[in-house]
Order: C-alpha cells, then sequence, then structure tokens
C-alpha cells in the first residue's frame, strides 16, 4: 500500500492495508486530522519503505515521546516516531492511495476526555490512559 503526502516529496509503503485505524480525540490528533496505524503492538502494518527522515519537521509536545512528522513542502502530517526508540512509531493511514475505508475498522479513543469525535465508529471509544487537562478557560484556545 503506497502513501504520500499531497506534493509527493514524503512516501512510506507498507506490505498490507491497516486491519484497524486509531481515531485520537486528543489536542494534538483532533487538530491534524490523522488515522493512525501501528507498526508496532496490535495487528501492526509492516513498512517496506520508509518515509525520507530529511523530508520532514517535527514537532513535539508534553512528554517529548512522540515526534509528530509533517512535509517542509505541503505541511501534511505524515508520521510519528518514538524518540526514545528512533523508530516510527505510527502512520496517517490518510495519506494511504487506494485504501478503502469501509474496509478498516475505526477505533477511537478518548485523549481528550470529551466524547467527541469527527469520525464513527462500530465500537464505543477506549477509555484514556492519559490524565485529563484543566478545563479551558477563556483565554484558553486548545
Amino acid at each position: 500500500m503506497k502513501a504520500a503526502c499531497h506534493c509527493g516529496a514524503v512516501r512510506y509503503e507498507t506490505t498490507a492495508p491497516p486491519a484497524w485505524v486509531l481515531d485520537c480525540n486528543c489536542t494534538l490528533c483532533r487538530r491534524y486530522g490523522a488515522l493512525w496505524a501501528y507498526v508496532r503492538g496490535r495487528e501492526p502494518v509492516t513498512l517496506t519503505l520508509e518515509p525520507d527522515p530529511d523530508a520532514t519537521d517535527t514537532y513535539m509536545w508534553g512528554d517529548n515521546e512522540l515526534a509528530f512528522h509533517r512535509c517542509k513542502v505541503c505541511g501534511c502530517m505524515t508520521h510519528m516516531r518514538a524518540v526514545e526508540a528512533d523508530a516510527i512509531h505510527g502512520v496517517n493511514t490518510r495519506m494511504m492511495v487506494g485504501l478503502d475505508p469501509a474496509k478498516v475498522r475505526v477505533v477511537q479513543i478518548d485523549n481528550g476526555h470529551s466524547g467527541f469525535f469527527w469520525t464513527r465508529a462500530a465500537e464505543a471509544p477506549l477509555a484514556s490512559n492519559h490524565p485529563p487537562m484543566p478545563r479551558p478557560g477563556p483565554d484558553d484556545w486548545r
């Protein structure tokens, strides 16, 4: 399964489409609009081509365990790397060419502690392992 950002500068490839994708509603993922497939863990995808690290910029937040990568040219969120392991942790399946959403199970996790998701899933959202953030104040845009 081939995947690329909008301009094609960042590309990756998997041996097969993912069996499931994660829709996380944390403050980052809901803004990115990413649906993540994981390279390790439960039913992982296998990468046969990794993205060129020089083609991306990164953003890290909070515990600095994950580096979120976006294309330097078009800005698409393409993947995330586990910093300590220096390994790709997840890929944004919205970059995959020809992935049929009807054939992929959507798993939601309520890391935003809001219960709100832009996608629809057949199952109830999973509970978060992340502590809830304080309620936003009047000048808080998160």
